[in-house]
């Protein structure tokens, strides 16, 4: 079709509850401020909130008949794709809608998905191959982090989308003066202010030829130096010199693994004081003295394993660390900042917890505990699964006080239930290391590798320390038979490992993994003798 009887063809990526439905409305009312016909769509798919949700826009300047206009986006037929979130535009490239010839805008922010947090590691796509994808199929591609931008500018995040509309509409696919799409986000009344100024900021960038091409924003890698000051600035000013008399400690020990330490010494002694660390520090030396009787005094692959799973283990999150995780300022600093909460604008926050009985007689010294765990199954078989939903603005007194309540029991931290039974447990995996150490390397060093399938909460922390205990008595066995008939155990225990820490729950999956390779391994060896 001739290019003037053509209409320009727009394709937008968002996710459900980001404001596309904002975006798009201010685009199509800006295009008909500036005397074109246009009309959109949205394809909603199975989520408004959070899920992938696509805007398709089609326009012309008025001509003289009426156009006739598709609700649907042709693959390889678009003229310009937006995306507000960088894997949507991946969605939109692997649909086969970007061309040599289609304009690409997109914010490189990144707002995950249920499939890449589901996995308890591992999930997230990486982001270099939707840049490359984008640059190889377009030569006019804006990848840029349109969030960094508005803060740069002093600007609310809320106001990322408006950047990104002053981009589109400055940019050659339709060189349109700004005064019609400024107008439209006036006439939205949402956030005024800033938006008009980010809008202004896409709209002044992409014309004066300094939006960037490539712009992500990437997280600074710290030398063990810069990372526990930056830890250190972050603890009350009573523990600063408490921390850095504790992190020397543990460097003069073992000095490959400063960076593991300053942020180890710094969580657990958040979390607890400075004798939890102390004993951190005394677990590790028993597996540093194991490690180097059996491998050497340079080896230092299982301690440095042991040591960064140890510390996330030592700091589980229990009521009270919930409590005083809510209750940090820098929280709530960030909130006010996000969302651009000015002075004495009003401003609160509603936290909406769902506490079980587990967590509640956890709290308690160990004999109460037990006791009202034993009464309350008594009373109900699922007592336990209990669910107790409350909602609490943690910026208000009354919530402050009750979250400042839960807090303060973490001094009472070592008496209770939960942290007898979390000792229990921890002292178990480590006799394992040892053990296995013992026996064999490349075993022990498995069993200190394990504990990184130790997350989460609740019933999901309970299958992850099933998925534990059957790797370690069950799996470790099954791999050291396969050693001894030949085979990989380090590959095949880091595979069986893999699959164990992408989803709680995976116990016997890895089991028949382990029990499969050892079959394929065990007739090979039993013919060559």
């Amino acid at each position: 079709m001739p290019r003037h009887d053509r209409a320009t063809r727009i394709l937008i990526g968002t996710v459900g509850g980001q404001g596309g439905g904002v975006l798009s409305d201010w685009l199509v009312k800006g295009l008909l401020n500036a005397g074109w016909q246009a009309q959109s769509i949205g394809l909603l798919g199975l989520s408004q909130r959070a899920g992938s949700v696509i805007y398709y826009v089609e326009a012309r300047p008025h001509g003289d008949k009426p156009p006739v206009l598709s609700a649907y986006a042709a693959p390889g037929d678009v003229d310009l794709l937006l995306a507000q979130e960088f894997l949507e535009l991946g969605r939109l490239l692997q649909g086969g809608f970007a061309h040599p010839d289609c304009t690409v805008i997109a914010n490189t922010y990144r707002y995950y998905g249920t499939l890449e947090k589901t996995p308890a590691e591992g999930g997230i796509y990486p982001s270099g191959v939707i840049r490359k994808a984008a640059e190889t199929l377009s030569s006019d591609s804006y990848l840029f982090h349109a969030q960094e931008l508005v803060a740069q500018a002093g600007l609310s995040l809320l106001s990322s989308n408006a950047i990104l509309l002053g981009a589109v509409a400055g940019s050659q696919v339709f060189d349109l003066p700004a005064e019609p799409f400024r107008r439209a986000i006036e006439e939205a009344e949402v956030n005024v202010a800033d938006n008009l100024k980010a809008f202004d900021l896409g709209y002044s960038m992409m014309r004066g030829g300094t939006l960037p091409r490539a712009l992500f924003k990437e997280s600074e890698v710290l030398d063990w130096e810069q990372l526990a000051q930056q830890r250190e600035a972050a603890l009350p000013a009573r523990r600063r010199a408490e921390y850095r008399q504790l992190l020397e400690q543990a460097r003069s020990a073992a000095p490959a693994l400063s960076r593991v330490f300053a942020e180890a010494c710094y969580r657990v002694l958040d979390f607890q004081d400075g004798a939890y660390v102390r004993d951190y520090l005394g677990r590790l030396q028993a597996i540093q003295a194991a490690e180097t009787a059996k491998c050497g005094a340079d080896a230092s692959v299982i301690t440095a394993s042991y040591a960064q799973h140890l510390a996330n283990w030592m700091t589980y999150e229990d009521a009270q660390r919930v409590a005083q995780l809510k209750l940090r300022p820098e929280r709530f600093a960030k909130m006010r900042q996000d969302h651009n909460v000015r002075g004495e604008d009003p401003f609160w926050v509603d936290d909406f917890l769902a506490p079980d009985p587990p967590q509640i007689y956890g709290m308690l010294p160990v004999a109460l505990g037990r006791w009202v765990r034993e009464r309350g199954r008594r009373w109900r078989p699922d007592f336990d699964r209990i669910a107790m939903p409350m909602r609490v603005r943690s910026n208000r007194p009354w919530g402050y006080f009750t979250l400042s309540l839960v807090s303060a029991m973490r001094h009472l931290r070592r008496r209770s239930l939960r942290h007898h039974e979390e000792l229990a447990l921890l002292k178990r995996w480590h006799d394992a290391v040892l053990h296995w150490l013992g026996r064999d390397p490349t075993l022990g060093r498995l069993a200190a590798d394990a504990g990184r399938v130790v997350k989460g909460y609740g019933r999901v922390r309970d299958k992850a320390l099933d998925d534990l205990w059957a790797f370690i008595d069950q799996g470790l066995p099954l791999l050291e038979q396969l050693a001894a008939a030949g085979g990989n155990a380090g590959a095949t225990g880091d595979e069986a490992l893999k699959l164990l820490a992408s989803e709680a729950g995976k116990g016997a999956a890895a089991l028949y993994l382990l029990r499969d390779r050892l079959a394929a391994v065990l007739p090979a060896s039993t013919a060559a003798a």
